[in-house]
């Protein structure tokens, strides 16, 4: 009557000794009780399975499932970076504001992250990235700085005591490294002595 050597059960025959040891004791077997457990499997024929090879298919769903799981939880991760959000853009020169309804406008001419969409007005695009005023002006190729923009090659100075020109987001004064968000209000507006308004490019001019 074989005794098992991993607890105080006692067996009437072998088979049912290594049957024991595979559904009991399977984490536990010392390298010749397990080749023991194994070949007894391999020897069955009644079609219900090594209870190892069962363990070891289990095991293998088991990491399976978590793989997956992972590769969806990195997936998300992923994508909390990704932002797709709109707002307002208003430039305006001595009472004229510039229609971005315009092709030299669009995401297709420029590129960039901030941008505008064909059918928007003057709506901006901001994907698939945030960025904060300074560099959304520079997609638009309207550069600014603490005191100036440009547009169209023609640069609009504060300093110049001929012009002024505020930059605010949403009726607040403006710093270059704002970052922008859904819903934005960015306005640039320009008054010149000489009140000559846009440059003629800005509205699709030569």
């Amino acid at each position: 009557m074989p005794d098992c050597d991993y607890c105080d059960a006692s067996f009437t025959d072998e088979g049912a000794y290594l049957d024991h040891l595979a559904s009991e004791h399977a984490d536990d077997l010392g390298r010749i009780d397990r080749r023991r457990v194994e070949q007894r499997g391999s020897l069955e024929s009644d079609g219900g399975g090594s209870p190892i090879v069962l363990y070891g298919l289990a095991l293998s769903f088991g990491l399976i499932v978590i793989g997956a799981v992972g590769y969806v939880v990195v997936a998300g991760l992923g994508d909390e970076g990704y932002v797709h959000e709109h707002g307002q853009l208003t430039v305006e020169v001595d009472g004229e504001v510039i229609d971005f309804e315009q092709p030299q406008y669009y995401q297709e001419e420029l590129g960039g992250t901030f941008h505008f969409h064909p059918g928007d007005g003057n709506t901006w695009h901001m994907h698939p990235d945030r960025v904060d005023l300074e560099s959304a002006m520079a997609d638009v190729e309207m550069p600014i700085t603490e005191s100036s923009i440009t547009i169209h090659g023609e640069t609009f100075d504060d300093d110049d005591p001929e012009t002024a020109v505020e930059i605010t987001i949403n009726g607040a004064e403006a710093d270059l490294g704002d970052e922008l968000h859904d819903g934005d209000h960015v306005r640039v507006t320009v008054e010149t002595e000489g009140g000559d308004g846009l440059p003629e490019a800005a509205s699709g001019g030569d």
